[in-house]
């Protein structure tokens, strides 16, 4: 459960910074403490639905992103874990030609390892 919290929470966490919200402005937009925002973030809690439904309505997300692509089977670093929502994070702002080239630098770098 712990590593569905954390994954939850990198996802909320990035979400709010490509909507350019603050912790404190996005738990005012829900009625929440920015505590809460930031244990949810972190990792250390996990949100009840009704509170991921606001969430994702508030930061313009479908509910389903904050657990897309999470894999209980997967087991990987905390670090590669880090790096992976890092280049989440980057390409959320690119354009769907610029996110075409790069998932076609990425095939290519696949078929080559």
């Amino acid at each position: 459960m712990s590593s569905l919290r954390k994954h939850i929470g990198a996802r909320v966490k990035i979400a709010r910074q490509r909507a350019g919200l603050s912790q404190e402005a996005l738990a005012e937009r829900i009625e929440k403490s920015r505590e809460t925002i930031s244990i949810l973030e972190r990792g250390e809690g996990l949100a009840a639905l009704d509170i991921l439904d606001r969430l994702a309505e508030e930061l313009g997300v479908e509910t389903e992103f904050f657990v897309a692509s999470f894999d209980s089977e997967r087991t990987v670093s905390r670090s590669r874990q880090e790096l992976e929502l890092k280049i989440l994070g980057a390409i959320s702002n690119l354009s769907d030609r610029d996110l075409l080239l790069l998932a076609d630098l990425a095939a290519s770098m696949h078929e080559h390892t």
